[in-house]
C-alpha cells in the first residue's frame, strides 16, 4: 500500500493502483451506478490525447521541461496502447469533469515517474503542475467530449448508411410489384412496393446527410479557455501550439471556435462554447428525428408483414428465431420490435438532453455529462442496431406479389379514375356497387356501360395507375370521355 495526501487528508491506495487519492474519493463519493470510465474507452482515449498534446505543447513554448514531458507523453502513450486497462474506476455519474480529469492527471503522473525514477509518487512528476499544465477540467472534458461524439457520430453513420442502402436495394428490386397503397388504414390507390422503399429511403438519406453536417459541428475545442473562456493560467503560445499537435493525434483537425465577426468580445466563441450545450442538444433531436422515422419503417413493416392467413400477408420478413414459447411455428417480427425499442429508448435520452440543455447555470454548461452519455447511448443503438435492422430484416424481404396484386386490383378506390372521368357522385356509385355486390370496380363501369371494354381494361390497369406519369399519360389518351358539368 502506498499513501497520498490532499487538501483533506491522506489515504491507502493499492501499490498495483495508477489512479491517486482523487479519483478514490471520487470513487465513494459518487457510486450509484456500476459503469466507471473503464467501461468507455473512448473517454479515456480521448483525454489521454489531449494530455498528449497539452505535454508536446507545454515542453515546445519551454514551459515543461523534456524529460518531463517525454516521460508524459510515454505514459499517454501506454493508456492508448491499453496497457492501462481498470485504471479509470471513476463513476461516471457526476464523475465527468474534474473527477475524470484527474483520474487522468493521476495515472498519468504515477506511471511518468515510474518511467523516470522506478516507482509512483509525484516527486518528479506531478498530476496538477506538470500533467494539467495551462488546462481546467472544465475545457479538457467538453474538448474529450467533442472528440469522442465526432468519432462516435461517424461510426453510428456507417450503420445508418448501411440500412440506407438496402432500403435503396430493395426499392429497384420491387419497382414492379404494384400493390395497394392505404391512408389512415383503409384502402388508397395503386402504387408499387418499389415506391413504398424508396420513401423509406428517403427518409433514411435525408436523415444520413444531417447527421453528416452536424458532425463537423464536434471538431471544435475549448482547449486554452481554461475554466471560464478567459485563460487564466494559459501560457504565451500554448494555444498555437496545442491544436495543431491535438489534430495530428486524433487526426482530424481540432479548433477553437468560431467568434461572430459581430461580437465586439473577443474570442466570444470560446465564451459561448463553454456556457452552451445547445450543440448536444441538436444532435440529440437529428437523432430522435432519424430514429422515429426508422420506428415508423418498422411498424410498416410489421402491419405489412401481418398474419400470415390473417393479416395484411403483402411482404415476408425473414424468420430470425421463433416467436412463441407455446405457438409452434409463430414468426414474430424481432428486428422490427428491436428498431422501435430503439427509438423509445433515443427519444427517452433526448427529453433527458433536452432538461440537461437548460440546467447549467451561469457561466459553465457543467451539468452537460448527462447529455454526452445519453448520446453515446443513442449514437451506439442506432449504429449498432441499424446496421442488424438492415442485415437481418430488410435485405431478406420478399414480395408476395399476387397478394399485393389482388389487393389492388379489386380495390374500390379504383373508382377514383372513375370520378376524375365523369365526376364524384358517379364513382362514388361504382365504388358502391363494387362493394355491395363483391365487384370490381372495372367490372361495375362496364355494367353501367360507362366505358367500353377495350378502354376500361386500360382505365384500371393497375401497372399503369400505380405510376404518375402512367395515369397522367392514360387521361391525356381518354380524356375525351371526361364528361363533367
Amino acid at each position: 500500500m502506498r499513501t497520498e495526501k490532499d487538501a483533506l487528508g491522506e489515504i491507502r491506495l493499492p501499490d498495483d493502483a495508477y489512479y491517486g487519492i482523487q479519483a478514490l474519493r471520487s470513487l465513494s463519493n459518487f457510486d450509484v451506478t456500476d459503469k466507471t470510465f473503464n467501461d468507455y474507452p473512448a473517454v479515456v482515449r480521448a483525454l489521454a490525447e489531449i494530455k498528449k498534446a497539452c505535454a508536446l505543447a507545454n515542453r515546445d513554448i519551454g514551459a515543461l521541461g523534456a524529460d518531463k514531458a517525454n516521460a508524459i507523453v510515454r505514459a499517454c502513450d501506454d493508456i492508448l496502447e491499453g496497457r492501462m486497462e481498470g485504471q479509470f474506476p471513476v463513476n461516471i455519474w457526476r464523475g465527468g469533469g474534474t473527477s475524470i480529469n484527474m483520474n487522468l492527471n493521476e495515472v498519468i503522473a504515477n506511471r511518468a515517474n515510474e518511467l523516470l525514477t522506478g516507482h509512483k509518487g509525484y516527486d518528479r512528476v506531478h498530476p496538477n503542475t506538470h500533467v494539467n499544465m495551462c488546462q481546467s477540467s472544465n475545457d479538457v472534458y467538453p474538448t474529450a467530449e467533442n472528440i469522442v461524439l465526432y468519432r462516435e457520430t461517424g461510426r453510428a453513420l456507417e450503420g445508418v448508411a448501411a440500412l440506407e442502402a438496402r432500403f435503396a436495394h430493395k426499392a429497384e428490386a420491387f419497382g414492379d410489384v404494384v400493390r395497394l397503397g392505404r391512408t389512415c388504414l383503409q384502402d388508397g390507390v395503386p402504387m408499387t412496393l418499389g415506391q413504398v422503399f424508396a420513401g423509406f429511403h428517403g427518409v433514411i438519406h435525408r436523415s444520413r446527410k444531417r447527421l453528416e453536417a452536424l458532425r463537423e459541428d464536434f471538431r471544435i475545442g475549448v482547449l486554452g479557455g481554461t475554466v471560464i473562456g478567459t485563460g487564466l493560467g494559459v501560457l504565451p503560445g500554448y494555444v498555437e501550439a496545442v491544436y495543431p499537435h491535438l489534430s495530428a493525434i486524433v487526426g482530424f483537425e481540432m479548433r477553437l471556435p468560431d467568434t461572430p465577426e459581430e461580437s465586439p468580445v473577443t474570442d466570444a466563441g470560446l465564451f459561448d462554447a463553454m456556457q452552451n450545450a445547445d450543440g448536444l442538444l441538436v444532435l440529440s433531436g437529428a437523432l430522435k428525428v432519424l430514429a422515429c422515422s426508422a420506428g415508423k419503417i418498422a411498424n410498416d413493416l410489421r402491419l405489412l408483414s401481418s398474419g400470415p392467413r390473417s393479416g395484411f400477408g403483402e411482404i415476408r420478413l425473414p424468420a430470425v428465431a421463433p416467436g412463441s414459447s407455446i405457438m409452434p411455428g409463430k414468426i414474430n417480427p424481432f428486428m422490427c420490435d428491436l428498431v422501435v425499442q430503439i427509438m423509445h429508448q433515443v427519444a427517452a435520452n433526448d427529453w433527458a438532453i433536452t432538461m440537461n440543455a437548460s440546467a447549467s447555470d451561469l457561466d459553465l454548461a457543467g451539468n452537460a455529462t448527462v447529455s454526452f452519455f445519453a448520446l453515446l447511448q443513442s449514437l451506439e443503438m442506432i449504429g449498432n442496431g441499424f446496421a442488424l435492422f438492415g442485415e437481418k430484416c430488410v435485405e431478406g424481404i420478399v414480395a408476395n406479389e399476387a397478394t399485393c396484386r389482388r389487393y389492388a386490383e379489386e380495390s374500390t378506390s379504383l373508382a377514383t379514375i372513375v370520378g376524375t372521368l365523369y365526376g364524384y357522385e358517379t364513382g362514388s356509385r361504382i365504388a358502391g356497387t363494387a362493394y355491395r355486390e363483391g365487384i370490381t370496380c372495372k367490372e361495375a363501369a362496364l355494367r353501367e356501360k360507362l366505358v367500353p371494354a377495350d378502354a376500361a381494361e386500360e382505365l384500371f390497369d393497375v401497372d399503369t395507375l400505380a405510376r404518375r406519369a402512367g395515369s397522367v399519360a392514360l387521361l391525356k389518351k381518354y380524356g375525351g370521355m371526361r364528361s363533367i358539368d
